[in-house]
């Protein structure tokens, strides 16, 4: 199971008189992933409650689509309701990866399990709409997310203070029923969500790669143990780029990189992988390097990507010389999970 989740929800009004709640969560699995959001029909009553589900029902028939997607089919599906404000994010578990995006006011923090000493909690950024009236230019947003994290999603009928004193260990009903507790107003609609990512144990290292955007052809792994191994991987990847129709000084920069990263793994991880795949871009195409270790990972990224940087935790050495050499650089860290770096670099247009 990629997550698990629990949420509590409270009417305004008395349920037991017929009062409906606008306020709707949503989960909806697919194929290496899930789509979660937290709706909010504007108002109170059957009339933002019917809102609310007009919009759970398209999110429910499309869940494998772009965020940006979603909201516009929302948007176009709602425009004869009262409309709804909501938060969307999904869980691509082959990539370790939470892209999310909201319209309103539905809030929403990922907060770290305390081994992802790394990564700092994150807050959805808001942007001001209603989805069926006016929505702003869409910015779906992407942060690596790592099993043990934890999404808490809130319609406005929390208090925005519902993280203080919230221990993301704790049994997933335990965290909803004392956020909506403390923190419920009894004037609207409240509902919370809490969603744990537990990620997948799949084992074949191409699934991580799959998830990437633009990828065509995904190569087999090289292992990377030995001194030989990075001479491998170097000449491949620059073999790679050239067929990619990089020129040779990008094809040589990139192998300058993927060598880099390969050393440092056997020297402060001891065992890795290296990854290739071919990307395409409209009239771009490139290659990506993706670099895994299992080491105890990076417990100070800012630091590790100083120049002259040396540590015997993850890789280390080299993580800023392989920034400058290539297109796009990522690096996804949790300490004693190990650290994963990928590099792009594309061909001239």
């Amino acid at each position: 199971m990629i997550i698990e989740w629990a949420f509590a929800e409270r009417a305004l009004g008395n349920p037991a008189a017929g009062a409906e709640s606008g306020d709707l969560h949503l989960v909806a699995p697919f194929d290496g992933g899930v789509l979660v959001a937290v709706i909010d029909g504007l108002g109170h009553g059957a009339d933002a409650a019917v809102a609310a589900r007009s919009a759970a029902d398209v999110l429910h028939g499309y869940p494998t689509e772009g965020l940006d997607f979603l909201v516009r089919r929302c948007h176009a599906s709602l425009r004869k309701t009262r409309g709804v404000v909501m938060s969307l994010a999904c869980f691509d578990a082959r990539v370790d990866l939470l892209t999310w995006t909201g319209v309103g006011n539905v809030e929403a923090v990922l907060m770290r399990d305390r081994a992802t000493l790394s990564a700092p909690n994150k807050a959805l950024t808001l942007r001001g709409g209603v989805v069926g009236y006016q929505i702003p230019p869409l910015r779906p947003e992407s942060v690596a997310v790592f099993p043990g994290d934890t999404l808490i999603m809130v319609t406005d009928g929390i208090r925005s203070d519902f993280t203080d004193r919230l221990d993301c260990r704790d049994n997933l009903q335990s965290i909803v029923d004392s956020i909506l507790a403390r923190c419920g107003r009894r004037s609207d609609d409240a509902l919370a969500l809490a969603v744990r990512y537990r990620g997948t144990q799949e084992d074949d290292p191409r699934t991580r790669i799959a998830g990437i955007k633009g990828i065509e052809h995904i190569h087999e792994p090289i292992s990377i143990r030995r001194e030989v191994d990075v001479v491998t991987a170097r000449i491949q990847v620059r073999e790679l780029a050239a067929q990619s129709g990089l020129s040779a000084v990008a094809a040589e920069a990139l192998a300058t990189a993927t060598s880099e990263l390969a050393a440092n793994i056997i020297q402060h991880a001891t065992a890795g992988e290296i990854l290739l795949g071919t990307l395409r871009d409209a009239d771009r195409r490139g290659v990506v390097v993706v670099a895994r270790d299992r080491g105890p990972g990076v417990s100070d990224v800012d630091l590790a990507m100083q120049d002259g940087y040396s540590s015997a935790k993850g890789l280390g050495l080299g993580l800023s010389s392989a920034r400058r050499l290539v297109d796009e650089f990522e690096l996804i860290t949790a300490a004693s999970r190990g650290t994963t770096v990928i590099l792009k670099k594309w061909s001239q247009r």
